[in-house]
């Protein structure tokens, strides 16, 4: 199995300010790169396709859906993690697994063991069960969409299919999903609800324990009629999981199982929730999904010396991101400084920025539980200082401002030198600890010199928290405060 294939011409080294290090596949919805935050944590970016991409439909039903993942809660899932469905194009970045799809696996490997198809089935059911009860259907699970791991099965693509199925790509007769593995209902071009889910996992976990899709393979056309009228073929299927792959193959909707029907009759063999699940063909390739290759150094990527450092603030300029990164004291090396201006030239003083209030409102980092966004940044004389503000989603937890965070808030300006904060909240509460409640946000600050390149694109590095609620927001400038 090769995980990784390298970056073209035209791929795009950035998405969202993530770094982009390799292509990990494409599909009908778009092409999906291996990136990474700035502390390295890596991540699986999907760029929608540009066919949907234009359809303003698909960005409104995108965004929803993507709002709606983001509620899924379920270790049998690869979380959403940042997204920007306006956009241009669309993508969406969730946590990268690091193992290979169910299809890939079977095509090298071979039909995986009973033990590991059950214990596969019941965490794919798991994680359906979660996509279910946040108001989700996923439409297009298939064995494309299943990676394995070293602790389980993870269930990726849940949020787009059903953005997808209103668009005019589908309103005009075209069907979202694998003919392989669609329901009847999908194939009739009816409504795809959560029985539609359950038909997919056991074409899923047929096609695990035996190599093959329940209808055959060949023309589309043809699968799709033998979906709608044909029985499935079962054979080869293990005796342990052939009733129940059966009763999820029902072409009545209401006739199979629920989701938690599936996985009480799983549960209930205390074989399917074995941690040491791979069989070891399997087990052996996944060091490879664990050593991504590097993303291309900083100096490959910037631009030369004489397009001077408009040229940077141009690449800077637009993106909103969030990022994972906690900086060294002292910060990164200085950039290569720029040619020194003819004799001959005028070059006026540049003026710092006005003092005053720059509002924002840019989103720094995001997760499942935390959301953290720059609020403003006041100039005052000679320091700036940056106020955050970041909010629980739900419940409770502690914030904690580590003793060993070290120089971790900075800027760093349109020619890539760093600015560290001459303070910062958690310098002032080193190891203190602040609960933080939904609806009541925890507010904090850092302090900068005022430089005149403020008033040029610069980005700003957050991690007083360490690194779990560290980020950064690029393109920032102080012209016009309020």
């Amino acid at each position: 199995m090769i995980p990784f294939q390298p970056l073209g011409a035209r791929d795009p080294r950035e998405i969202g300010g993530y770094r982009i290090s390799a292509v990990l596949g494409s599909g009908g919805m778009g092409r999906v790169f291996l990136g990474a935050t700035r502390s390295g944590r890596l991540l699986a970016i999907k760029v929608i396709r540009p066919e949907y991409a234009d359809d303003e439909h698909f960005r409104r039903r995108f965004r929803r859906e993507v709002e709606a993942a983001d509620r899924v809660r379920s270790i049998y899932t690869a979380p959403v993690v940042d997204a920007d469905p306006e956009g241009s194009p669309p993508w969406l970045a969730t946590a990268y697994v690091p193992g290979p799809s169910l299809a890939a696996a079977v095509a090298e490997q071979g039909p995986l063991p009973a033990a590991t198809a059950r214990v596969l089935a019941l965490g794919v059911a798991e994680a359906l069960h979660a996509v279910h009860a946040a108001g989700l259907v996923h439409r297009d699970l298939k064995p494309g969409n299943v990676l394995l791991s070293a602790d389980g099965p993870r269930v990726i693509d849940f949020g787009i299919a059903r953005a997808a199925d209103t668009t005019p790509l589908t309103r005009t007769g075209a069907r979202m999903g694998s003919p392989h593995f669609m329901s009847p209902e999908q194939a009739a071009a009816r409504t795809a609800e959560a029985p539609s889910d359950v038909f997919a996992l056991g074409a899923t976990v047929l096609f695990a324990a035996t190599g093959r899709p329940p209808f055959g393979e060949g023309d589309p056309a043809a699968v799709l009629y033998r979906v709608l009228h044909d029985e499935p073929d079962l054979s080869g299927c293990p005796e342990d999981l052939l009733p129940l792959v059966r009763s999820c193959l029902d072409k009545d909707p209401d006739a199979r199982p629920s989701v938690r029907e599936v996985i009480d009759a799983l549960a209930a063999d205390p074989s399917a929730t074995t941690v040491d699940w791979l069989p070891e063909g399997v087990e052996t390739g996944l060091d490879a999904y664990a050593r991504p290759p590097e993303p291309e150094p900083e100096a490959r990527r910037r631009l030369p010396a004489s397009a001077g450092v408009l040229g940077a603030a141009v690449l800077l300029a637009g993106a909103v991101v969030a990022a994972a990164v906690i900086l060294r004291p002292g910060g990164p090396e200085k950039a290569d400084a720029a040619p020194s201006p003819s004799a001959t030239a005028t070059i006026p003083s540049p003026a710092p920025p006005a003092s005053g209030t720059y509002r924002f409102d840019r989103q720094v980092y995001r997760d499942m539980e935390w959301t953290v966004k720059l609020d403003r940044i006041e100039v005052e004389g000679a320091t700036a200082t940056a106020r955050i503000v970041i909010s629980r989603r739900s419940g409770t937890r502690e914030l904690i401002c580590l003793r060993n965070a070290g120089v971790n808030v900075a800027l760093v300006l349109a020619d890539g030198r760093s600015v560290p904060a001459r303070s910062t909240f958690c310098g002032k509460h080193e190891g203190e600890t602040w609960p933080v409640r939904a609806g009541t946000p925890h507010r904090e600050w850092a302090t900068f010199p005022v430089s005149p390149d403020l008033t040029e694109p610069f980005t700003l590095e957050w991690g007083t928290l360490g690194d779990v609620l560290g980020g950064q927001v690029k393109g920032l400038t102080l012209t016009d405060p309020s």
